[in-house]
């Protein structure tokens, strides 16, 4: 027994005369590195990386997760906001598309988003996204004011994972799905959302890819226009599908003897009496769902587009 305890003493007083490594950074083994950068913050990491030259390589290997990566690409404004899962909130302004998008890029290549919010306009920010080659880590991506050409090309970029897709079509915004249904993600998503769309056709075409892919069951699409006519022109053109209609809902089969599609028009009368607007619902839904099961309050899901709505509510 005290022969062992001699041992543990001497190797005990070894370490402390003769550690491992010396405290330098320089001298530590590169998988001490890895791990201290693991644990940074992003404002560490973003400061080390321009102070530490020499390790760029290592610090941009290390991905972090981002709750917020909100972007605004405009030729007056430019400027990335980042906020931590901590609370931690970068902020960084800029001059130039140039200077924006090399931030961006490092952004991109180390950054697991659990929300993307991206604003952005102009020829020189599409040069700029046209030819970035890497690929960006997405939970949710909210488009704001971006036209089909932004749109289209940042989820060409996209890894596979993404649960939800907003777009905003306001401020004179006008585009045609057609590009944008082509895309995986969109097909694939679980959530996906267009306020302000000034365009007919785009039900019809969401539930006819749905169809053609055999989407799962959860499967949703929300709406909001101004555009009328929407309802009537998905009943012509699933008129052989039809399962059941009302003056708010139209149900439809799918190929899928196990599926059915339900297209729903609010029937809140606060917001047909206060706003122009008029509120959709497209889901894929079980053939076995009775109608019983519909929900009958539409509040819960025109506020996850028009929260303004139902501030009484909150």
């Amino acid at each position: 027994m005290s022969s062992h305890l001699k041992n543990l003493t001497e190797n005990f007083e070894n370490l402390a005369i003769n550690p491992i490594f010396n405290t330098n950074w320089c001298d530590m083994p590169a998988e001490i590195k890895v791990e201290c950068v693991g644990k940074m913050e992003l404002t560490e990491r973003l400061s080390f990386r321009s102070t530490a030259k020499a390790e760029r390589s290592l610090v941009d290997s290390q991905k972090i997760n981002i709750r917020r990566c909100a972007i605004h690409g405009l030729p007056e404004i430019r400027r990335v906001t980042l906020a931590s899962k901590t609370g931690k909130i970068v902020f960084r302004a800029f001059r130039s598309a140039n200077k924006e998008f090399e931030f961006l890029k490092y952004i991109w290549k180390i950054g697991v988003f659990e929300n993307l919010y991206i604003w952005l306009d102009g020829k020189d920010s599409k040069e700029k996204l046209e030819n970035f080659n890497g690929t960006i880590a997405a939970k949710s991506i909210d488009f704001h004011f971006c036209d089909e050409e932004f749109i289209v090309a940042i989820l060409g970029k996209v890894k596979n994972g993404v649960e939800s897709i907003t777009m905003n079509a306001d401020r004179g915004i006008s585009y045609s799905v057609n590009e944008i249904l082509k895309i995986s993600h969109v097909q694939n998503v679980k959530y996906w959302q267009i306020d302000n769309y000034k365009r007919m056709s785009v039900l019809w075409k969401v539930a006819q890819v749905w169809i053609d892919i055999n989407s799962k069951i959860g499967t949703t699409f929300q709406l909001s226009t101004e555009v009328y006519g929407l309802f009537h022109e998905f009943l012509q053109h699933f008129v052989d599908r039809i399962v059941s209609i009302s003056q708010i809902r139209v149900r439809i089969r799918t190929n899928n003897p196990d599926r059915h599609i339900l297209l729903e028009l609010e029937f809140d009368g606060f917001v047909e009496f206060q706003h122009s607007f008029k509120f959709f619902r497209l889901m894929v839904i079980s053939a076995k769902m009775e109608e019983s099961e519909y929900e009958d309050n539409c509040r819960k899901w025109i506020r996850r587009m028009k929260p303004e709505f139902y501030v009484d509510d909150m």
